[in-house]
């Protein structure tokens, strides 16, 4: 597939990924342009394909790939013989993703445990929305890194 020739579908999925994303409180051509990252052919694309396809402003597509790389999920790449640059999803990427997450569940399971310090002399009741924050975040910190870890060996199985 051409990427002058983008097919709507895949184009309308690009648009849903960046509807997500600004329902996440993300600028909503982050989603655009990681799905259309996600299904475009060749996957490297230039921002001058960007721009084509999903009809972005080539100041806004500069500022979403910057950000993209600076959140690892995409890198930058050149091609032999040609002076563009190129961007695509950096491999392993969704993987570092949910491990960044484990950190950020650590930071809030810490701040869970001052509130709960704070609260130690209230009745109960007035700690029982704390408490099951806490429940479920420090759940959460002892389950990711199992998670990621099978995760990766299910897809080197496959692999093989």
């Amino acid at each position: 597939m051409k990427v002058e020739h983008a097919d709507d579908e895949l184009v309308s999925f690009a648009d849903e990924m960046g509807m997500f994303y600004e329902d996440l409180g993300l600028p909503r051509a982050w989603g655009r342009v990681l799905g259309w990252l996600l299904v475009c052919d060749p996957e490297s694309q230039s921002a001058e394909d960007f721009a084509n396809v999903l009809h972005g402003s080539r100041g806004s597509v500069s500022m979403t790939t910057r950000a993209l790389i600076r959140t690892g999920m995409v890198e930058r790449r050149t091609l032999r013989g040609d002076r563009r640059t190129y961007y695509r999803i950096r491999p392993e990427s969704w993987t570092a993703l949910l491990e960044e997450q484990q950190q950020s569940t650590k930071r809030l399971r810490t701040l869970a445990e001052r509130g709960l310090d704070l609260l130690k002399e209230e009745p109960p009741e007035h700690r029982r929305r704390l408490e099951e924050m806490h429940s479920l975040i420090a759940f959460c910190e002892r389950e990711l890194p199992a998670l990621v870890d099978r995760w990766r060996r299910e897809r080197d199985a496959e692999r093989q």
